[in-house]
């Protein structure tokens, strides 16, 4: 690594092509402000224009999701997919009336085509699959918990990542991850706690788990530095122009990076830490 390069990273992003400006684009922003590596997640159907419950579309969700990885590659940032379904899905199809039992054996089955996909070296991992942010009543939890545990044993067996949705409520969202991780027996750094919490980061981490801290909310990466490099750093770019500043995206995270080793608020062997080291271990990618 040349000693005036900074290892920029980009743990979690999602590029639109249907609505916004797509990956090519993205890529060619992040590159400017000095991104290196950016892993493309799967959206929801529904913003792609595709149809919730088809399994047809959940193949072309994902083969999208790859397709964006494969442009941003060709413009000379190294990228990875991951692939799967956000609970969003699922719980849209309980509204519309699927049995539990029906959603169960849907979800399974777009797992299975994730790992299907790890297992060909299309994509590295399952995701973001997990559990409801919003309020919904403990059976509908529990269910999600379950799906979790199938795509952490599906992820275990193809030896991919996960990145998992969650809700944030601090160290009881960490525990209950690192007792289905144990429980699964997957290699607990694969396991990405994606949007997590810097309270979070401790015991994730102390655990073998990979806390994604966002770097758009207020206050949060500052807070989280004070953990040391223990985490990796997200975007959450959603790439949706009717929804501007939900999100940070990548060109910003890095321009912020930039400006936060100049500053001094982490310097160059925190940034080597938490996005050269810590990717080469979740990912075993060298993205320099």
């Amino acid at each position: 690594m040349n000693s005036e390069e900074l290892p920029i990273c980009d743990n979690h992003a999602h590029a639109n092509a249907v609505i916004g400006m797509g990956p090519r684009e993205l890529a060619r922003r992040f590159r400017r402000e000095g991104g290196k590596f950016i892993v493309m997640v799967s959206l929801l159907t529904w913003s792609l224009g595709l149809n919730p419950g088809s399994m047809d579309d959940v193949r072309k969700l994902y083969d999208y999701t790859i397709e964006a990885a494969r442009v941003i590659n060709e413009e000379g940032i190294k990228s990875v997919a991951v692939v799967g379904l956000h609970p969003a899905e699922g719980f849209e199809l309980i509204k519309r009336g699927w049995s539990l039992g029906d959603v169960e054996d849907f979800m399974r089955k777009a797992i299975d085509l994730a790992g299907k996909y790890v297992s060909e070296g299309k994509a590295v991992g399952i995701g973001e699959v997990g559990r409801p942010h919003w309020e919904v009543d403990e059976r509908i939890m529990d269910f999600f918990n379950g799906i979790i545990k199938y795509a952490l044993g599906v992820a275990r067996d193809v030896d991919g990542v996960v990145h998992l949705h969650l809700e944030r409520n601090g160290l009881a969202t960490t525990q209950s991850i690192i007792g289905i991780a144990r429980e699964v027996n997957i290699k607990p750094y694969r396991v990405i706690m994606h949007h997590a919490q810097p309270v979070s980061i401790d015991l994730a981490f102390n655990n073998g788990l990979m806390p994604s801290i966002p770097m758009g909310r207020r206050g949060e990466f500052e807070e989280a530095v004070k953990h040391g490099p223990r985490f990796l750093v997200e975007s959450d770019f959603i790439d949706d122009p009717r929804r501007p500043g939900a999100v940070i995206p990548p060109w910003t995270l890095a321009r912020k990076l930039r400006n936060y080793v100049s500053n001094g608020l982490i310097n160059r062997d925190f940034l080597v830490s938490m996005c050269h080291d810590n990717i080469l271990k979740v990912y075993g990618i060298n993205i320099t």
